[in-house]
C-alpha cells in the first residue's frame, strides 16, 4: 500500500512541477517581477478541495503570515475514507447494474473530521513577486472518525409469500442475510442511520509540497501534493471482516489539494 501511494505521489509531482515552472517562465518574461519590501499581508484564509487515493475531503484554513516565507495556520477538514478492499472494484466486492448500486461487504460509511495546526515554508526568494513560490507544509492534529451504518434494501417475503423490501444494517444476528447477494436489491439512503453513528478518536499527520501562484499577492491560488496519515485507537469497521481480511486502524493516502482564498492586513 505504501509503495503504491508513493508511486502515485511521484507521478503527481512529475505532472504538477512542469506546469508551475511553465507558469513562472510566462510571468517572468512579461517583466512583472517586483521586489517586496517586508510583509504586505498578515492574514490569510483558504478553502480547499482534496482528492486522495482512498477518498476525498473539503477543508478550511485560517493562517497568520509571520514572515514573507513562513505562514502558520489552523486547519479544519471533513473527509470521506474508503477501505482498500472496497477500492479493488471487482465483481465479488461491488455490484453495479441498471437496478442497483451497492458495495458488497460494506459495513459503515466512514467520515474523518480533522482539526490541526501547521506551518508552510516557501523556499523561493522574496523577489518572486507575481511568480510561483515553491515550498512545503506540515500539519498535524486530532482526528474524530465518524462511522455511520451502511444500510441495504433486501428482498423478503411475508407469511402470504408476498415479496417486499426492507432496510437492514450489518450485525451478528443478520450477517448471513446482509451478505446474501441473491436478495440484496440496492443500498439505502446515505442519511439512513445517522443517529446510530459511532465515533473513533485518532490523530493525523499531513506533509505536502506546496506550489503557490502569485504567493505574495492578495488572492490565494495554490496546489499541493503530499501524504496524509490517519491513525485511530482501534480498527475502523468499514467492511465486514473475514478470516482473510481485517479492517485498518492506520490509513495512508497520497493526495492532490487545491486552495482558493484571500489575504489581508
Amino acid at each position: 500500500m505504501i509503495y503504491r501511494s508513493l508511486k502515485y505521489l511521484f507521478y503527481i509531482t512529475l505532472f504538477v512541477t512542469p506546469f508551475f515552472s511553465y507558469s513562472q517562465v510566462i510571468i517572468d518574461s512579461g517583466n512583472q517581477i517586483n521586489e517586496l519590501k517586508g510583509i504586505i499581508y498578515k492574514n490569510e484564509y483558504s478553502l480547499e478541495a482534496k482528492l486522495h487515493t482512498n477518498g476525498m475531503s473539503v477543508g478550511f484554513n485560517k493562517a497568520k503570515i509571520i514572515k514573507y516565507y513562513k505562514t502558520t495556520f489552523y486547519h479544519f477538514e471533513l473527509g470521506f475514507l474508503k477501505s482498500i478492499k472496497q477500492k479493488k472494484g471487482n465483481l465479488i466486492l461491488t455490484s453495479i447494474n441498471l437496478y442497483n448500486n451497492y458495495t458488497y461487504g460494506k459495513q459503515n460509511y466512514f467520515f474523518p473530521l480533522r482539526i490541526g495546526k501547521g506551518y508552510r515554508i516557501y523556499l523561493s526568494e522574496k523577489d518572486a513577486f507575481r511568480g510561483v513560490a515553491v515550498g512545503y507544509s506540515l500539519e498535524a492534529g486530532l482526528t474524530l472518525g465518524i462511522a455511520k451504518p451502511y444500510y441495504l434494501w433486501v428482498k423478503s417475503t411475508n407469511s402470504d409469500n408476498q415479496a417486499y423490501l426492507t432496510e437492514i444494517k450489518y450485525d451478528e444476528e443478520n450477517a448471513e442475510v446482509f451478505m446474501d447477494q441473491d436478495i440484496i436489491f440496492d443500498k439505502a439512503s446515505i442519511f439512513k442511520g445517522v443517529l446510530e453513528s459511532k465515533f473513533y478518536p485518532g490523530a493525523h499527520l499531513n506533509a505536502a509540497l506546496h506550489f503557490g501562484l502569485k504567493a505574495y499577492e492578495k488572492p490565494v491560488y495554490a496546489i499541493e501534493t503530499g501524504i496524509i496519515v490517519d491513525a485511530f485507537t482501534k480498527r475502523i469497521p468499514i467492511m465486514v471482516e473475514t478470516e482473510n481480511f481485517k479492517n485498518n486502524w492506520i490509513f495512508f493516502n497520497v493526495f492532490v489539494n487545491i486552495h482558493l482564498g484571500r489575504r489581508w492586513n
